[in-house]
This record gives structure tokens, sequence and C-alpha cells, in this order.
């Protein structure tokens, strides 16, 4: 099945492709990306990979389950194609090797199907702007977070970003140093914080210098 969820003004918007096995879900992301981008919405992994060229999106959201070939299989045969477009992995799965499958087939992010919308919105925004937003820690089974999260297990972007932030750096500041939006920014703080489990720049702070960031 391809459902057309194009937005308003569908020329001026990315174009973003939608892969899930669940109608459900990409009613909801659909409805959802409608005012960001011009969506086109498919459920299965051939559907996905003919939209490559009829469509030629800017970016694609996958499920790592899809009927006709996983989700890494169809990432695969889609980068084979078109080498440069962005993937983001969608999914309820959290072990850490989902995550390795993702960046060895050349994905950009994995995310659970547990995080905040706008979280996801800004994910994408931050790979269209060349963001890599994965390491081998992922999210646990139920959403939380490893326990004695270390340096190694923040992306070396987030690592420049928490860095800034120690030295008091607005999210305007930080985009400006680091030339990516200030929504990438501000999603960089989010992802540092969930990863780490902090909830303050004080704590932020402190971990970076306890980890020789700062």
């Amino acid at each position: 099945m391809i459902s057309d969820m194009t937005g308003v003004t569908p020329t001026t918007l990315p174009k973003l492709l939608l892969g899930d096995d669940h109608h459900l879900i990409l009613d909801a992301l659909g409805a959802m990306m409608k005012h960001e981008f011009n969506v086109l919405a498919v459920d299965n992994s051939a559907a996905f990979i003919n939209a490559l060229e009829n469509f030629q999106p800017d970016v694609a959201i996958l499920d790592v389950s899809m009927p006709g070939g996983d989700g890494f299989m169809t990432a695969r045969k889609a980068l084979e194609r078109q080498p440069s477009l962005p993937i983001v992995f969608l999914s309820m799965y959290g072990d850490s090797s989902y995550v390795d499958q993702a960046a060895r087939v050349g994905a950009k992010a994995y995310l659970s199907k547990r995080v905040p919308a706008q979280e996801l919105i800004s994910a994408l925004h931050a790979v269209l702007e060349g963001e890599t937003l994965l390491n081998s820690a992922a999210p646990q089974e139920d959403g939380g977070i490893q326990a004695s999260p270390t340096r190694s297990d923040l992306t070396a972007r987030q690592r420049e970003v928490l860095r800034l932030i120690t030295l008091g750096c607005s999210a305007k500041e930080i985009a400006t140093e680091l030339k990516i939006s200030v929504r990438t920014a501000e999603f960089h703080r989010a992802a540092i914080m969930q990863r780490l489990g902090l909830h303050s720049t004080a704590q932020m702070t402190r971990y970076a210098i306890a980890n020789d960031i700062a």
C-alpha cells in the first residue's frame, strides 16, 4: 500500500518516505509530520524501494520489521540506489544489536517508538543537516537507560555539545559554533540528558568534568 499524505505546500517541504507495516503507525506519523514534510507512506519493502525513484525522498523512516524484507535489508537496498538518503530507524526493539545493525547498513539514527513526537521531528531535521545520531548503546526495552553510562556512550557530536553546555553556551550559541540549527542543538541536549539520566545543566557539567569532556 502507498499513501500520499502531502502537506499544504509540498513543493517547499522536505520529502519524507515512511515505511512501517502498521497502518495505524503510518496514519499517526503522517498526520504528525504533514506540516513539516511532504509525506509518502508505504507498508512493505518493495513499495519502499519503488518509491525511491518516483518520490525521491530527502529523508526516510523505516521500521525494523517490514513485509517482503526486514528493515535492514530494505535500508541496504535503498542506500545502494540512493547513497545520500538519511535513514532513521523507528522501532519498538531496543537491543544494542539492532543499533549496531542500523549503523552497519548506513542508517543515520535509531530511535525508539516511545520517543516524544517532537524528538522524532528534531531528529529528522538533524539528519537532514548531516548529523549521525547513532551509538552502540541502545535504549532499553522499558525506555530507560543503561546503568552507569560512560563517556563512550555519547557520540562525538554529543560530546561537542556537552562541552559547549559546560561553557555556558545557549542553544543558539551552540548552533552557531557547530554550524547546526538551534533545533538540532536542542535535540542533542535532550538526547544527552536522556542518554545519561541527567536532569539539569549542573548535573551535565559535573558529568563532563568527571569524564574529561569539559
